[in-house]
């Protein structure tokens, strides 16, 4: 026969190994939740209106070698550079050391 004390282990145990698999699948459901997040923001930079005029200047930017670009968009030695070209470079550079980041 079984005794009160053998069914209340039994119902502890079953319990512990029940909040356990929760555990478990809710970290699995978190996980998913985050990379949908974290597309979901990259996307959100990839397709806003800032992102895309810098891109635009960043793709017209026309130079012949390194020398040729320092000459037209580097910023000067003595501080930043309020050129376009070089916040759009630097923009366009961000976000894709951030999603090689990522990777």
């Amino acid at each position: 026969m079984v005794d009160i004390q053998t069914v209340s282990i039994v119902i502890a145990s079953a319990s512990v190994v029940a909040g356990v698999v929760y555990y478990a699948l809710q970290l699995r459901h978190q996980t998913k939740i985050r990379q949908t997040d974290l597309v979901m923001r990259l996307y959100s930079t990839w397709g806003s209106k800032e992102y895309l005029e810098a891109l635009s200047k960043f793709m017209m930017m026309e130079f012949k070698d390194y020398n040729d670009y320092k000459k037209k968009y580097a910023p000067s030695p003595t501080g930043f550079s309020e050129k376009p070209e070089f916040i759009a470079f630097g923009t366009v550079g961000t976000f894709f050391q951030g999603v090689g980041v990522l990777l």
